[in-house]
């Protein structure tokens, strides 16, 4: 009885994640959270191997704390050895590195490497560590998404549901990857050594040094498809694009690098605003001050469409009149582009502005 029911849940699985029942889901955004373009944003696919970005996060995360360092040894469970799909050469009793388990499951994309690491964070409870991989993505605000292993593989070798997600949702938690500059330099590795030189092994990420790609993370299996999640900087500008769910590695690849050549040859980062300049000026009726300048306090910076126009307007309140109290508005600045609006601020009176006397009124 129990085989028959696993078995229809694997049909149920096949039928409703099929890698070909289903269209591509994409987003191109900039690192700090401008999203360029989108389809298919909020549908949920299942991750497969992106699923470690997750693993990964939260190693970082207690190396940051302290919890663990990169030096630590771990010992191999001997389940955790035998985890199948993409792995590593482990032996029995074997201890490693949490810096070569890192580049394992980043580079390698090793299953073994990603439920040691699990294992070691977690304190030998996978399951605690799988239920902080879905607080940590509750945090992020990725609602679509919930993670049943640390490292994405199906249903027939788990047990388990797919770990599935949003391309809306891998793109807030790759930018939460970009704070972790030792990650970066390990994914962008387009070969990598562990075991004090004794094991090599290449990037499954064949985009890398592509328009200035240096990660993130690939992920396939047959329900799953096939995955990514890259970052690429190129003329100063750091973009993130997910795909989910493409039919084959060559297509997936091909919606990156077509996205990316459209973008870069279509957009710039410009300076819209750059501090210190004037933005404006309001006048005080029976002021002390006659007038206050309102100035740039920074540099503002846009991604936009190289022939873009960019206009500034400025709304200031008529009438005003001392006495003003402090962090009074009276007005906003607004640049737009392309008729919309792309920045927006207040603009506020620091300090505050006392009536001028009857006698400065009469004489002055």
């Amino acid at each position: 009885m129990k085989k028959i029911i696993i078995i229809m849940y694997l049909a149920i699985c096949v039928l409703s994640f099929g890698a070909g029942n289903r269209p591509v889901a994409r987003l191109l955004g900039t690192s700090n959270g401008k999203i360029i373009n989108q389809e298919n944003e909020d549908k949920v696919y299942p991750l497969a191997s992106v699923t470690k970005m997750m693993t990964l996060l939260l190693t970082f995360e207690a190396i940051e704390t302290g919890d663990i360092s990169m030096d630590d040894m771990v010992n191999i469970p001997e389940e955790v050895r035998k985890i199948g799909g993409s792995r590593i050469w482990m032996t029995k009793g074997d201890r490693l590195s949490v810096r070569d388990l890192i580049k394992a499951a980043a580079v390698y994309s090793a299953n073994n490497a990603a439920y040691s690491l699990a294992y070691y964070v977690g304190k030998g409870d996978i399951d605690s560590f799988v239920k902080s991989m879905n607080k940590k993505a509750n945090i992020l605000g990725m609602e679509n998404t919930h993670y049943y292993t640390p490292a994405g593989l199906p249903p027939e070798m788990t047990g388990k549901q797919m770990d599935v997600s949003t391309v809306n949702d891998v793109y807030k938690l790759s930018r939460e990857l970009l704070k972790y500059d030792d990650y970066l330099k390990i994914a962008s590795m387009k070969e990598a050594t562990i075991r004090n030189g004794e094991q090599t092994f290449k990037n499954r990420n064949k985009l890398l040094g592509i328009y200035g790609i240096y990660g993130l993370k690939t992920g396939h299996h047959s329900l799953a498809g096939y995955n990514i999640s890259i970052v690429s900087k190129k003329n100063n500008l750091s973009m993130i694009e997910v795909v989910l769910g493409a039919p084959d590695e060559k297509t997936r690849d091909k919606i990156v690098l077509k996205d990316l050549e459209g973008f870069y040859n279509n957009y710039s980062y410009k300076k819209l605003l750059s501090k210190g300049d004037k933005i404006g000026m309001v006048q005080i009726k029976n002021g002390i001050k006659p007038n206050v300048k309102f100035y740039s306090s920074r540099d503002y910076f846009g991604v936009i469409k190289k022939d873009a126009e960019v206009k500034r307007e400025i709304k200031i309140q008529k009438n005003i009149t001392a006495p003003v109290k402090a962090k009074t508005v009276v007005g906003e600045y607004r640049i737009l582009i392309d008729g919309k609006v792309y920045l927006k601020k207040e603009l506020t009176i620091d300090e505050p502005i006392e009536k001028k006397s009857f006698f400065d009124r009469i004489f002055n």
